[in-house]
């Protein structure tokens, strides 16, 4: 009698801890598409003004956004084919390559002229669950030529970049 006691709070425990992470996600974006049924969903973070990301997903597509605010009335392009840095918790790296042009947008902030970048990085479901179990460290943006922003995260930061990853990956 106790020990089956005993196994149907332990059911009870494991069940509602996956309960509560399943609850845990947050997405900025959520929709299903009328037409193909594929579920559409965005986790975008802000880590500082310069500087967001996002977790994307569309069907069993998977991305990386990166999006770059830089001072000034920019007049260059990101060409398609930049990289992406990730250094993973486990000292790990990971390369992501953009998939198209990224042109700046300017727009005001207080009194000083900004040019925002959005930049497109397919993923693999794989490196996703990578992600999912170490948890993203450092990001490194390349802009043009030899120029980059990084983003160092630390531990809090690096914890929630797992849970976006479970999340995205969520069916």
């Amino acid at each position: 009698m106790k020990t089956n006691f005993l196994l149907l709070l332990a059911f009870v425990l494991m069940s509602s801890t996956s309960v509560i992470k399943a609850q845990k996600c947050s997405y900025t974006h959520e929709k299903v598409d009328e037409f193909s049924g594929e579920v559409e969903r965005r986790i975008l973070k802000q880590h500082n003004f310069y500087f967001k990301f996002a977790f994307y997903r569309l069907g069993d597509d998977f991305r990386l956004e990166s999006y770059v605010n830089i001072p000034g009335d920019q007049a260059f392009l990101i060409p398609e084919g930049s990289k992406l840095n990730l250094k993973l918790e486990d000292k790990s790296v990971m390369e992501l390559t953009s998939i198209k042009n990224a042109t700046p947008q300017s727009f005001v902030s207080g009194n000083q002229i900004y040019s925002g970048f959005a930049l497109t990085y397919p993923i693999t479901k794989e490196q996703l669950k990578q992600i999912e179990e170490v948890g993203i460290k450092f990001i490194r943006t390349y802009l043009k030529d030899e120029s980059y922003y990084d983003m160092d995260l630390k531990k809090k930061k690096i914890e929630k970049t797992k849970d976006y990853a479970r999340c995205i990956l969520i069916d």
